[in-house]
């Protein structure tokens, strides 16, 4: 129960923030754990955390209601989420057996931490979430796709694009959150398609799935809300720092 608590707060914790969750999860697992997860307790953790995105959308962000419901923006995210549904689609057997701290992983922790700097320290902020365009959303999309990279991490690159496209640190972080929610829900589904029901048995698998789905829901919530509080008024820069950091310190462990 302590090892799947600590999972799901690892997961829960890096999630919306732009770090890379799956290559936190590969290093607790190679640090402190020697058995894989189980597909059925990972989809959990990503229902948990789609959860608490809703609970975040609905309760913290009311005055922004306007916005999200406006059609013209509905349109935007849409447009913004098919690149990688499409890419997605491709390349998710390759991506979902990744499990080692590979040399493409360190590259691309060190390379989006220097963007994340440089995209946010020089961005001449602009737009709000109204003023994001269709072609700027297709960019977003387009940029989101490289999130598939390992250790690139999603959230950075819709943070990464956003800024450079003029967009301001409090509608990067909202498009980053809002966009997560058709990418978490397709993880998901597709994970639960993989799942052998067949051989799910027994209470205690059930209250794995209850725990992993609850501690990764209320560290998701917690984080969000307090990275949205944070980096909306001073920035990515500590983000930037530590992915950057983490980067070389796995370097020296090659």
């Amino acid at each position: 129960m302590i090892e799947l608590f600590i999972v799901s707060i690892v997961q829960g914790i890096t999630e919306f923030i732009p770090v890379s969750s799956s290559l936190h999860l590969i290093i607790y697992s190679k640090l402190f754990s020697n058995k894989p997860l189980s597909l059925i307790l990972i989809s959990s953790m990503h229902m948990g955390s789609a959860i608490a995105l809703i609970i975040f959308l609905l309760f913290d962000l009311r005055s922004k209601y306007k916005t999200f419901i406006n059609f013209k923006f509905i349109k935007v995210l849409i447009v913004a989420t098919l690149p990688i549904f499409i890419v997605g689609l491709f390349f998710f057997e390759i991506l979902e057996d990744v499990s080692e701290i590979t040399t493409l992983m360190i590259f691309s922790t060190i390379f989006f931490g220097i963007l994340l700097y440089i995209s946010d320290y020089y961005s001449d902020a602009k737009k709000s979430l109204k003023d994001i365009s269709f072609s700027d959303s297709l960019l977003i999309g387009i940029f989101q796709c490289f999130s598939l990279l390992p250790g690139a991490s999603r959230s950075a690159s819709i943070i990464i694009s956003s800024r450079f496209l003029k967009i301001d640190r409090e509608s990067s972080i909202l498009m980053s959150a809002i966009l997560s929610a058709p990418v978490i829900l397709g993880a998901f589904v597709l994970g639960i398609y993989k799942v052998d029901f067949n051989n799910i048995v027994g209470n205690q698998l059930v209250f794995d799935i209850a725990l992993s789905l609850g501690f990764s829901m209320i560290s998701s919530y917690i984080v969000l809300k307090i990275f949205y509080k944070y980096s909306r008024v001073n920035g990515f820069g500590i983000f930037a720092a530590y992915r950057i950091i983490l980067g070389f310190l796995l370097f020296l462990q090659l």
